[in-house]
C-alpha cells in the first residue's frame, strides 16, 4: 500500500486533541505529524473536528510543493481547494483486505447482538417508540452492544461484509451522546481490539440493507439518525454517511440506478449539495438549509 509522509494524529486520549487556532475550543484540533519522524508540524497545522461550526483545516505545505496528505479516514484532500468545498476521494480498496477483516471481525460482531437493557441508544429508542420499534431497527441495521452500554454502529457493504464498527456512548434518556473525559466521542472496533494490520474502509451504515430492497435511499450523516428516521419516514431506506465530508460521488456508485435524496445537517447544505451535482437521480432535501445549529433530520422530526 502507498505510504504518505504527513498523516493526522491518531487519537491516543484527550492529549492527543489540542485548542483550534480559529474557534479557540479546546480539544478539537487534530495536528498533523511527519511519519518518517514522529513529530507534529507547526501548531497550526491541522483541522477542526468541529467541521459545520468551525471548519478549519490547514494542511502541510512546504514552498511550493503540494504533498499528498492521508487523514486518518483514509482520504485524500488537495491542499490547493478550500476544505469546506473540495470532494474527497478514498484510497483503493483492496478484495482481499476486506474478506480478512470479515473473518476477524466475525466473532465480535456476532457476540455484540445483545445486552441491549444496557445499550443506552436501544433504551431511548424503546423508551420514546416502544417494544416493537426498538426491535427492528436493531435487528434490520444491525446495532451491536459494546461491554461500557456504548452502541456500536456496525459497517456492513452490500456484499454483507463486515467493514468494522463504530462505537458511540448514549444517554438512555436523551439520546445524546455521552462524552466523559475518558470517553472519547468515537471508538472503532479494530482499534479497541487491536486488530493487526488493520486498514478502514469505510461503506455507508445500513448499505447491507439495499440487496432486495428497491425503496428509494435517504441519505443522512449520523447513525442515529438513520435509525430513528428508519421509523418516522418508512418510505425511505435509510443510510449513513458517518460524517460531514464521508460523503462522495464514488462512493454512491452503490446506489446506481436508485433514487436518491440527501438530508444535509445543517450547515452541511452547500458541501452535500456539490456532491449532489455529480450523481445522477440525487436531490437534496431544503429543510435544513437555511439552519446554522447542527440539527439534523431527526431533530427536526
Amino acid at each position: 500500500m502507498k505510504t504518505y509522509r504527513y498523516t493526522l494524529q491518531p487519537y491516543k486520549g484527550r492529549n492527543t486533541r489540542y485548542t483550534c487556532p480559529q474557534c479557540e475550543c479546546k480539544n478539537v484540533f487534530v495536528r498533523y505529524i511527519d511519519t518518517t519522524t514522529g513529530q507534529h508540524l507547526s501548531e497550526d497545522v491541522g483541522r477542526c473536528n468541529r467541521e459545520q461550526q468551525c471548519g478549519y483545516h490547514k494542511p502541510p505545505k512546504s514552498g511550493n510543493t503540494k504533498y499528498q496528505i492521508l487523514n486518518t479516514k483514509k482520504q485524500i484532500l488537495n491542499p490547493n481547494l478550500n476544505p469546506k468545498k473540495q470532494i474527497l476521494q478514498p484510497t483503493p480498496l483492496s478484495n482481499h483486505h476486506i474478506i480478512t477483516s470479515t473473518n476477524q471481525l466475525k466473532v465480535i460482531f456476532k457476540n455484540s447482538l445483545c445486552c441491549y437493557p444496557q445499550n443506552g441508544l436501544a433504551q431511548y429508542i424503546y423508551h420514546t417508540y416502544g417494544w416493537q420499534a426498538m426491535e427492528r431497527v436493531l435487528d434490520a441495521y444491525r446495532i451491536g452492544s459494546h461491554a461500557d452500554g456504548s452502541t456500536i454502529f456496525w459497517q456492513i457493504d452490500a456484499q454483507q461484509r463486515i467493514r468494522s464498527g463504530k462505537v458511540i456512548h448514549y444517554d438512555a434518556q436523551t439520546g445524546h451522546r455521552i462524552k466523559g473525559i475518558d470517553t472519547p466521542p468515537v471508538r472503532w472496533v479494530h482499534s479497541l481490539h487491536k486488530l493487526q494490520g488493520f486498514t478502514l474502509h469505510q461503506c455507508f451504515f445500513g448499505e447491507h440493507l439495499l440487496q432486495g430492497n428497491q425503496l428509494p435511499v435517504a441519505i443522512v450523516e449520523s447513525e442515529k439518525t438513520a435509525a430513528i428516521a428508519s421509523i418516522r419516514m418508512p418510505q425511505y431506506l435509510w443510510l449513513a454517511t458517518g460524517g460531514i465530508r464521508n460523503l462522495s460521488a464514488e462512493k454512491c456508485n452503490v446506489l446506481e440506478g436508485r433514487q436518491i435524496i440527501l438530508f444535509p445537517d445543517a450547515g452541511a447544505w452547500d458541501y452535500w449539495h456539490s456532491i449532489a451535482t455529480q450523481i445522477r437521480k440525487c436531490s437534496i432535501s431544503h429543510v435544513l438549509q437555511h439552519h446554522t445549529d447542527g440539527s439534523d433530520i431527526a431533530d427536526y422530526l
